[in-house]
């Protein structure tokens, strides 16, 4: 192995090698700089050769200084390595010193120019096929743009069409049902003027007929003792009366029974009958027999005694429960004010009091 270190073997060994080799590694070299000007538009070929040649020359130098390779045999290749980085870089720093996008020598030599234009023939027709394709394919996206606005047009127009016959339609059945309303409202206002009419009728037959058992009560009072074979609801209470003050509760309460088998609206005789239950079956007795009566009767006056027979608060809530179901039933409102009376708790608080008078005012109305 040759040691390059020693005085005057290594000048004489680096002059052999470069007149062996300096002559067609520079040419090369300058062969492959021209290459990659003429081929700058594609790339910057002069670069890359620049620098993968450094890179070469410092591992061949690297390699020689260890001692890895023979000098004699590595030195060939470092001289061309270091003259195409040397060519190669000098090419690329001209390029980017006279801002030569196609090369330095497309810029002083026409012909080079000619040659670049012509090689790049191919991709020129390539980027203007491209571009057809480009616009043709944006043209086709305008054609469907277009198409698409005037199936939309279509269907808008289609759509207020159909809206507009709907709408026909509707006003039509408006029409119709605004008719029917007002024949049903004529129809209701007569059919009201009648109940009216029928109920002032019946109005009347029952003040008529609480007037007669008024009457029959007071005849009946007058003549004392039992009826014998009592047939109409006056004569029933009648005998009540006479058996409950002689003593004969069992007949009282047969008497009341049928007594409210007539339904009558009257709410003295049933406060009667419900404080003879009371002795007899206790406050739950009462209860379940005039829970039985109002599930039977229509008689607002049935049902009214029914919910005294509660206690405290149970009995004021369903009071209040009937009163606002049957606002006209004046009875409730003067048991509502006994239910706030002095009589009642005892003590009355300044709202006891309102409240009674209240109950009391709504009564008398």
């Amino acid at each position: 192995m040759i040691d390059i270190g020693a005085g005057g073997a290594a000048p004489s060994l680096i002059r052999a090698s470069l007149s062996r080799t300096g002559k067609w590694a520079g040419s090369v070299a300058f062969i492959g700089g021209a290459a990659s000007d003429i081929l700058n538009p594609l790339a910057p070929f002069a670069a890359y050769i620049a620098l993968a040649a450094s890179v070469a020359a410092v591992i061949i130098a690297i390699a020689i200084v260890l001692r890895l390779v023979l000098a004699a045999k590595a030195l060939p290749a470092l001289i061309f390595a270091t003259s195409a980085a040397a060519v190669a870089g000098g090419v690329y720093g001209l390029q980017q010193q006279t801002n030569a996008q196609n090369g330095v020598i497309a810029s002083l030599v026409p012909a080079i120019a000619g040659l670049q234009q012509s090689l790049g023939i191919v991709s020129a027709k390539v980027a203007k096929i491209e571009q057809t394709v480009t616009q043709t394919q944006k043209t086709v996206e305008a054609v469907k743009q277009s198409t698409d606005t005037v199936v939309k047009k279509t269907d808008e127009i289609a759509n207020a069409q159909q809206q507009q016959t709907q709408q026909t339609a509707q006003v039509q059945k408006t029409t119709e049902e605004v008719k029917k309303q007002t024949e049903t409202l004529a129809a209701g206002q007569a059919q009201q003027q009648a109940q009216t009419e029928k109920l002032q009728a019946t109005m009347q037959q029952i003040a008529a007929s609480i007037d007669t058992i008024a009457k029959g009560f007071a005849a009946l009072a007058a003549q004392g003792g039992a009826i014998a074979e009592p047939k109409r609801p006056d004569e029933f209470y009648h005998n009540a009366r006479v058996y409950e003050l002689s003593g004969d509760m069992l007949n009282a309460r047969r008497s009341y029974l049928a007594f409210a088998g007539f339904d009558v609206d009257a709410i003295d005789p049933y406060t009667r009958f419900a404080t003879l239950l009371r002795v007899q079956d206790g406050k739950a007795g009462a209860r379940e027999v005039f829970g039985a009566l109002a599930d039977k009767g229509k008689a607002l006056s049935i049902k009214l005694v029914h919910i005294l027979q509660f206690d405290d608060a149970q009995r004021l809530e369903k009071l209040n429960a009937f009163i606002a179901a049957n606002a006209d039933f004046a009875p409730a409102y003067f048991l509502l004010a006994q239910e706030f009376s002095e009589d009642r708790l005892g003590a009355q608080t300044l709202a006891d009091k309102r409240n009674e008078a209240k109950a009391l005012t709504k009564f008398v109305s």
